[in-house]
């Protein structure tokens, strides 16, 4: 059976790497610099792969794509990873993957390797809870959490913009995700996101999950995990179809930094 190039990537992301490293990474496709010296060296490409234009320094706590084994390299994977913007905003949304490189698989670790928070459900069944058990010495009122909280969507009444094709591509002027031509019955969208830290903690700002509908109930697609106190990420799978969409957020220091956010049609 043929499979289109880009069938072909979503495939190759989402397949079960072969090789010793990526054992047991087979659904989120998010890594993480996780380095004893706070940073790793990306090896940046043109044409083939043994020729370096660029080295690019991330940070630990920094989030990329796994692509696929480096050619020829036995101790470097390839990555995609988005382009940082000059200037320091309080929180950036990347919904564009434009970079990609070499890094040390050394210097980082896979996300839904990092370890998890324990999943649960509020009483009315409309937040996720994820708490941090991994110190059984931290009273439990004590503990880290992240609670998403889901509820029914009021998107029918805002403004709506669609491409030729008719999809919408917009709401409210910001760009809508796990929607397709029509807004269905019953849409869900995530209202919020609270983190709760001794000392610190916070709400998402709007930015950080405006339009973004549909999300998963399941924890099979839902996810927390940690570096640190200070590093934490959330990563959901969302929507169904060809409207299905990947996102991660990065939390540092109890506030929500940065999101990537892209379409991944089943």
């Amino acid at each position: 059976m043929m499979v289109s190039g880009k069938k072909a990537f979503y495939l190759s992301v989402f397949s079960i790497f072969s090789f010793a490293f990526a054992k047991g990474q087979n659904k989120v496709p998010f890594g993480v610099v996780k380095a004893e010296e706070g940073y790793a060296m990306v090896r940046v490409h043109k044409d083939d792969y043994r020729k370096i234009i660029d080295k690019i320094r991330m940070k630990t706590g920094d989030v990329f794509i796994y692509e696929k084994p480096a050619p020829g390299e036995t101790e470097w994977i390839w990555i995609k990873y988005p382009e940082k913007e000059d200037t320091e905003k309080p929180f950036v949304r990347y919904d564009s993957i434009t970079k990609e490189g070499m890094v040390n698989k050394n210097r980082i670790v896979f996300v839904d390797n990092l370890p998890k928070f324990t999943p649960s459900k509020s009483k009315n069944g409309k937040s996720l809870i994820f708490t941090d058990d991994t110190n059984p010495k931290i009273p439990g009122n004590q503990r880290t959490k992240v609670i998403i909280d889901v509820y029914p969507s009021y998107a029918q009444i805002k403004k709506q913009e669609k491409d030729s094709n008719g999809n919408i591509v917009k709401i409210d002027k910001v760009k809508a995700w796990g929607v397709g031509k029509e807004l269905p019955e019953g849409l869900m969208e995530i209202k919020s996101v609270r983190v709760q830290q001794p000392g610190r903690g916070s709400v998402f700002v709007r930015d950080a999950i405006k339009n973004m509908f549909q999300p998963s109930m399941d924890f099979e697609n839902v996810g927390v995990t940690a570096i640190d106190n200070d590093h934490i990420f959330l990563y959901m799978i969302n929507g169904s179809g060809e409207n299905r969409y990947t996102t991660i957020w990065t939390i540092k220091q109890g506030k929500a930094e940065s999101q990537i956010i892209y379409k991944t049609p089943e």
